[in-house]
């Protein structure tokens, strides 16, 4: 059973990575987003919401180490233990890649795969990844030494008095003392076992506080077994019952009777107790007492292979005591109650849905009771648990796509009414502009054949000069009509003459620059109303739509058709486990009916043996 618990330990992690991303530095916008991310995932993880977290991880784009191995302990919360092992091996066996690791976190990594290889049944690569753990390994050294145990059972060493100081702390440390135990049991030295476990009960301690990387590789299925009140007690109890185990191994019976009857009645561990309690009762011959033990195992057990065992038993035990006529009624009984067993039996032929295993109601107590007991069972129904709740999430996300959808859609309609409406005013004021673009450009060529045109002259800087050209020709029309009216005006003219050369030879001189900046400004004028001609353009072919939430419409669409299709892969995924699930429960029951079928004609022949022993009790009494 040990063995059996101590595969779903949880990883002893450290939280190191996670410390590391949020209390970095990052000047660099894509490290700020990353940071982001990290943030956010660990809030959802601490939320239970191991998708959204998952979601979070894929948007970043920096450390790949460092989220690979967050993706896998995430995934593992989500009882996907195979996507869980195929990244861990990218991971190790990529050296570049997990080279960035710290020497912690790579541990971290090898002995979760080891462990998902071990439990695979590949033993060989299990023990090649485990060794290549580099020390020192702080608290994950109670792992890797119970998961070393399992990999080389039963050929442990026994012998190891050093365990209790070295794992002192540890979680593991019951466990792997429990299986030195088992191991010295199964050599047949009760008596070393027995003061080993003496000095485990003693060395029993709470458990360390949790950290993050510790819960996130934790199977979600189980919790670390030493974490509650409950579970130490559970644990206390196997203790118990190996005791008891160990004392009927030194065929001590009487100590064994006095410490199983001092077992819980409301332990995981009841049943077990109680068939090993029948044992040494009936070696006792405490006839009183183990018939009473008989009956509650039938009452409280009623699915279970000792409660018809039991049944039977009952009777042999009238028989043994010679009480022919209540050992006869026993077997009839016992009969009667096989039959209604066979009955109760055909009746679990129906399979199980998926409607019926989202309400604890809709399973029959023998349903429940198998998903309870059987490993394989177990695991089928909790990841089955799993995707249903996967697809719940699948779902939200899908709902919150499809009202994006809606909205973008509406946006798209209400932009295409607007800029349908508006387009021909804008195709008109765009032609209206480009008509007079084209008399500017017309005006200005012009003025250039002008010898000093007004529009020419640059902005502030020779608006003096434009005027004193202005009074120029105010004066040269003055001296003309002096001149005809003759006046001698031949010195002002002369004078005038030098001033306009003056003004000419300034506008000359800045020509070059004049002439450059107009035809600059005509060709940024040009290219701004050819870009707004390409703009109107490009909305009449988009039908009064804008690029950007057409670029968001098919981000969407890309985005529900790949949720679609994850929803379908897990629809199929769910169906596969749900017709293992149910397979697995259909080969139970066919078990069960033959066993049933086999204490029936079992109890047929001692009733025949019963009444036959009775009928000649009467004839040597006539």
């Amino acid at each position: 059973m040990v063995r059996q618990l101590s595969i779903m330990l949880s990883g002893r992690l450290l939280l190191l990575v996670l410390v590391a991303a949020l209390s970095q530095t990052a000047m660099a916008e894509s490290l700020l987003r990353t940071e982001k991310q990290y943030r956010l995932a660990a809030w959802h993880f601490y939320q239970d919401d191991y998708y959204q977290a998952l979601l979070q991880l894929s948007m970043t784009a920096e450390s790949p180490a460092k989220t690979s191995l967050l993706q896998a302990g995430l995934l593992l919360q989500l009882d996907m233990p195979a996507a869980t092992a195929r990244l861990l091996q990218q991971l190790l066996d990529d050296q570049t890649l997990s080279g960035k690791l710290p020497r912690q976190l790579r541990n971290v990594a090898l002995l979760q795969y080891s462990r998902f290889l071990f439990e695979q049944q590949q033993s060989d690569q299990a023990e090649h990844y485990l060794g290549q753990l580099s020390g020192p390994l702080d608290d994950l050294s109670g792992e890797a030494e119970l998961l070393k145990q399992l990999l080389n059972w039963p050929a442990i060493n026994t012998a190891d008095s050093g365990v209790f100081d070295r794992l002192a702390g540890h979680n593991e440390l019951p466990y792997v003392v429990i299986n030195q135990i088992l191991a010295l049991r199964q050599q047949q030295q009760p008596q070393p076992a027995l003061v080993m476990l003496e000095q485990l009960n003693n060395r029993l301690q709470p458990e360390t506080a949790t950290g993050f990387w510790r819960q996130l590789f934790r199977w979600r299925w189980s919790d670390p077994l030493i974490s509650s009140d409950s579970e130490r007690q559970a644990l206390a109890d196997y203790l118990q019952l190996l005791q008891a185990g160990l004392l009927v191994d030194q065929l001590q019976w009487a100590d064994a009777q006095q410490v199983l009857s001092q077992f819980a009645s409301n332990s995981v561990l009841t049943l077990p107790a109680m068939i090993l309690y029948r044992d040494v009762l009936t070696e006792n011959r405490q006839i009183p007492s183990l018939l009473s033990v008989l009956q509650q195992l039938i009452d409280r057990y009623p699915y279970a292979d000792a409660s018809w065992l039991a049944a039977h038993q009952l009777g042999n035990q009238f028989e043994r005591a010679l009480a022919q006529q209540d050992a006869l009624a026993a077997y009839r009984w016992a009969d009667q109650y096989y039959q209604q067993q066979l009955t109760i039996n055909s009746g679990h032929a129906r399979p199980l849905t998926l409607s019926q295993l989202a309400e604890s109601s809709g399973l029959s107590g023998w349903q429940s009771y198998q998903l309870r007991q059987q490993p394989g069972l177990f695991q089928l129904n909790s990841q089955l648990n799993a995707l249903q709740q996967l697809q719940q999430l699948q779902q939200q996300r899908l709902d919150r796509l499809k009202k994006l959808g809606e909205v973008i859609d509406f946006k798209l309609a209400q932009q295409q009414q607007l800029l349908t409406s508006a387009l021909p005013d804008l195709s008109a004021r765009q032609q209206a502009l480009q008509l007079q673009a084209e008399q500017l450009a017309a005006s200005i060529a012009s003025a250039k054949a002008e010898p000093m045109a007004m529009q020419l002259w640059l902005g502030d800087s020779e608006q003096n000069y434009a005027q004193l050209h202005v009074m120029l020709s105010k004066a040269r029309g003055r001296a003309d009509a002096l001149s005809a009216a003759g006046r001698d005006v031949a010195d002002a003219k002369q004078r005038l003459s030098r001033l306009e050369g003056i003004l000419q030879w300034h506008y000359q001189y800045n020509r070059a620059q004049r002439h450059w900046q107009l035809d600059k400004q005509q060709q940024q004028l040009t290219a701004e109303l050819a870009r707004i001609g390409q703009a109107l353009e490009r909305l009449s072919r988009l039908d009064g739509k804008t690029e950007r939430l057409l670029l968001q419409q098919q981000q969407l669409a890309a985005m529900t058709v790949q949720e679609s299709q994850f929803g379908a892969a897990l629809f199929v995924q769910q169906q596969q486990l749900l017709a293992g699930l149910n397979s697995g429960l259909e080969q139970i029951r066919l078990a069960e009916r033959e066993k049933l079928l086999e204490m029936r004609r079992f109890n047929t022949q001692a009733i025949a043996r019963v009444m036959e022993q009775l009928l000649l009790t009467s004839q040597e009494e006539q």
